[in-house]
């Protein structure tokens, strides 16, 4: 509960008493408006002043940044700086010396305060681990994991290297994160220094390593896989850990431009999607193959009725079963540069179409129709909707 609700409590009954003493004077049961509309205006000045205190002590704080105050929003409890909801904008900010976003979120903060080129980056900071990342990819970030913070969430991540990630997360998250961190270099076990961190030692281009991992960790809500970024392992990790997030997390791909790398990835330069090449090898081959399979119920072709237990889909596409359970499983991809974002949820029914009470319009043309009474209607609304919009 916030420290604020007392205030908010008390703004309420000021405004429920201002609300009462209108009543009374336009009941005329007051009897020297003279005296009493200069305290009207007073007790009008405390209630704003509560809720306008009430509102930026419990929505906003400050920090300090060596020499600066970053300003952001207290969520659950804990301060987070640049926090902004999914999906929104905040202008063009400079987060970094020549470096600029319009979706200013809490990781663009955390490399404002602690990137190397960054002003006020404490120097002498020389424990921290160090975040080797994309900035790109933090909008994605934040609009897919927002809904995790302040709550116990299990993260998987292909990919420790420095372990820079560890403190960005815990920060992001809070106390209620575990982090699993999957790495080949023995040398990241360093980083299993609490009991919520755990590190594990593998390559993640073998499948009974991934099977090992699924089966000491039977609850994943976030995958990220920024391993080695190979065609195999990614492909590899996509079939063997989608399956395993649960039924409502999100799994991440991020560097897929070694699609298109072949030294050490597997990529092939200068071929998109209309290579059956790139299709069937490579990550982005992989994606757009998805794309098809999240509306695998439309192939048969008939409108505004999904079957994806139509039976000519079974041989669609000859030795594959995998598509069957993302197509049950999977509910949102989103593409960004260089990443790809599967939003997992619990399809309950297929997709269908109903509509709402009201006039209808035929298809055809069939003569004219009186102009509709919009303010007639927006008034009956808002009864049912209880709309003020």
């Amino acid at each position: 509960k916030r420290p604020t609700d007392k205030l908010y409590s008390v703004s309420t009954v000021i405004t429920k008493l201002m609300v009462s003493v209108s009543t009374k004077i336009s009941d005329k049961r007051w009897g020297d408006l003279n005296l009493f509309l200069p305290n009207l205006f007073l007790l009008a000045i405390v209630s704003i002043s509560i809720y306008s205190a009430g509102f930026f002590h419990g929505q906003m704080a400050c920090v300090g940044v060596g020499n600066t105050c970053i300003v952001g929003k207290v969520h659950n409890g804990n301060l987070e700086c640049g926090s902004i909801n999914p999906f929104e904008r905040t202008g063009k900010k400079e987060f970094i010396p020549q470096r600029f976003t319009d979706s200013y979120t809490f990781f663009h903060h955390y490399m404002h305060t602690f990137d190397k080129t960054s002003p006020g980056a404490p120097n002498d900071f020389t424990n921290l681990p160090m975040l080797d990342t994309w900035p790109h990819y933090f909008e994605a970030y934040h609009n897919h994991w927002h809904r995790y913070r302040g709550k116990d969430v299990t993260f998987m991540e292909i990919g420790v290297q420095s372990g820079g990630k560890i403190p960005l997360l815990r920060e992001y998250f809070g106390p209620g994160l575990t982090y699993v961190g999957v790495d080949i270099n023995p040398s990241t076990k360093m980083f299993q220094n609490a009991d919520w961190i755990h590190i594990e030692i593998g390559n993640s281009e073998d499948p009974s390593f991934l099977h090992l991992l699924k089966s000491k960790y039977p609850k994943v809500d976030i995958f990220l896989d920024d391993g080695g970024h190979s065609m195999s392992q990614q492909r590899t990790a996509f079939f063997e850990m989608l399956p395993h997030v649960q039924a409502e997390g999100v799994y991440i791909c991020e560097d897929l431009s070694t699609s298109w790398s072949p030294r050490g990835f597997g990529g092939n330069p200068f071929e998109d999607s209309r290579n059956e090449r790139f299709r069937e090898n490579t990550m982005i081959g992989l994606v757009h193959r998805t794309m098809d399979i999240l509306n695998a119920g439309w192939i048969p072709g008939e409108p505004r009725k999904y079957k994806l237990d139509h039976p000519q889909l079974l041989n669609f596409w000859p030795g594959e079963s995998w598509w069957q359970d993302f197509a049950r499983t999977v509910k949102h991809i989103h593409l960004y540069n260089q990443l790809v974002v599967y939003e997992k949820g619990l399809l309950y029914q297929d997709p269908f179409a109903t509509t709402t009470v009201g006039l209808r319009i035929p298809y055809d043309a069939s003569g004219e129709h009186k102009p509709v009474d919009w303010l007639k209607i927006f008034g009956r609304l808002e009864n049912f909707t209880k709309s003020s919009c």
